[in-house]
Parts: C-alpha cells; sequence; structure tokens
C-alpha cells in the first residue's frame, strides 16, 4: 500500500514539469525525497526520490512548494543513487524525469513497475527502467 501511494505521490509532483513556457529559462536539476519512518525509533529510510532535468525555473519554484507542503526534502540536486534499486525514467521533449527506488524496492520489482507504467504512457511520453 505505502509503495503505490508513493508512486501516485510522485507522478503528482512532478505532473507541471516541461508544461511550462520554456522563456522562463532552465531550472536545471532538482528533486524531491521521500523518507519513511525509521522501526522501533531507527533513523528515516529513504523510500523515493523523484528529479527532474530540463525544467524551467517556474517548474522548480512549483514543485519545490508542493515537496516541502507534502513533508519532503526538496534539492537543487539529482536524487543520490546509493542504495537505489532502479528507477523509472519518463522522457518528453526536453523534460527527463526519473523516480528512483530505495528501501523494500528489488531491481526486478522496479524493473516489472516501469514497464507497466509504460503500457499506460500517453503518446509521446516514453518510460523507460534504469539503473542507479
Amino acid at each position: 500500500m505505502i509503495r503505490g501511494c508513493l508512486v501516485v505521490a510522485a507522478l503528482l509532483l512532478v505532473s507541471g514539469c516541461g508544461g511550462a513556457d520554456d522563456s522562463a529559462g532552465s531550472g536545471g536539476p532538482f528533486s524531491c525525497s521521500v523518507t519513511l519512518p525509521g522501526t522501533a525509533g531507527g533513523s528515516a529510510v529513504l523510500a523515493l526520490c523523484v528529479d527532474a532535468v530540463g525544467g524551467t525555473q517556474q517548474d522548480v519554484a512549483n514543485n519545490r512548494q508542493q515537496c516541502t507542503q507534502q513533508g519532503n526534502a526538496f534539492a537543487l540536486a539529482l536524487c543520490p543513487h546509493a542504495g537505489a534499486a532502479g528507477g523509472c525514467r519518463e522522457s518528453q521533449g526536453g523534460t527527463q524525469i526519473t523516480t528512483w527506488y530505495y528501501a523494500d524496492m528489488t531491481a526486478e520489482g522496479t524493473k516489472s513497475l516501469c514497464e507497466g507504467l509504460a503500457q499506460f504512457a500517453p503518446s509521446g511520453l516514453t518510460i523507460e527502467f534504469v539503473l542507479p
């Protein structure tokens, strides 16, 4: 259940990327990380991180606000690859969005998820599995 919610959260987070007028200037890479509370008082665990390359400055501002309002961590950098099982990379036009999966995900599970999402992608949107 948590995994499904995280996927939906990631898709909602980046839904505005690439839609703004490119005359607003490049916003550079940015990311939003979702952590889960640690068990038995342990440290929080990185569960999901979404990064974007090719967005505009307005995309950065919109996603920063949405990410932090949801209690997640926003950064002007790509997601860390250490501990990632893999990611689903969405490409459309000049924008690339990658959702990286950590915690209890495996490379096989992530690949299967990406392939499933690719079957329902709208025309012009490519979704592929990538390794860290």
